[in-house]
């Protein structure tokens, strides 16, 4: 008997210690206030507090986190992962509780569609909740249209004004000179020329002999000759 009185005085012990780590250790943490750094959430951080089941902060930390708009894809993935093991954890509905993790597993597939982080809740139900979610952003994905890309207005040519160049004159080469002669009178070979004319016609008028033969009594009729140049120095 005795035995059997101290079996079920541990039992006893279990089932309240189970009841208060379901019931009352949730609703402490619900009680308090969350002690983060609202002004620069952290995943990490956000992660002790799930794994040490304060649901609530962890919650309120991960949405504070996802408010931020300069985190990259892949952490912001990784946030919406790790809320949806919150609400797996702390939800027990289970409608509702599928709702909530399916939801953000979509969230993340579609903030990163390559994500393969890892999983904080390893349950055979949450795999599936991920997977089911993952296949929905699929079918999203293959029926989403594809974007519709504006044509392209095209500006009628604008003709160029076209750059009329100024005409290069080239320099005309001058032409040359003409020298003016001299006239035909005032050259020496000209004026030697009409004194030897003279001079043979001179010659032949005047050469023949006398009038009616005889011996030099007649007249002879001659031109008179050139005139003889001055003798040198006078």
């Amino acid at each position: 008997m005795h035995r059997y009185h101290l079996a079920f005085r541990i039992t006893g012990v279990m089932i309240l210690a189970c009841f208060a780590h379901v019931a009352v250790l949730p609703a402490v943490s619900w009680a308090q206030e969350c002690s983060y750094d609202r002004a620069n959430p952290s995943l990490d951080n956000a992660r002790i507090s799930f794994k040490s089941l304060d649901y609530k902060c962890a919650e309120e930390e991960i949405n504070d986190f996802l408010k931020l708009e300069s985190i990259p894809i892949e952490q912001r993935a990784d946030a919406h992962v790790l809320l949806a093991a919150v609400y797996y954890a702390k939800s027990k509905n289970d409608s509702e509780k599928r709702n909530l993790v399916v939801d953000q597993f979509k969230a993340a597939f579609r903030a990163y569609r390559a994500w393969r982080g890892e999983l904080d809740i390893t349950s055979t139900e949450f795999i599936e909740m991920m997977n089911a979610a993952k296949a929905l952003v699929d079918e999203e994905a293959a029926k989403k249209p594809a974007p519709v890309v504006p044509p392209v207005e095209e500006k009628p040519a604008v003709a160029k004004p076209e750059v009329t160049k100024p005409e290069v004159t080239k320099p005309q080469a001058a032409e040359p000179a003409k020298t003016e002669g001299k006239a035909w009178y005032k050259k020496w070979w000209a004026i030697g020329l009409g004194v030897g004319v003279v001079a043979l016609a001179a010659v032949a008028l005047g050469g023949g002999g006398d009038d009616g033969g005889g011996g030099g009594g007649g007249t002879t009729d001659s031109l008179p000759g050139p005139p003889r140049p001055p003798p040198a120095g006078k």
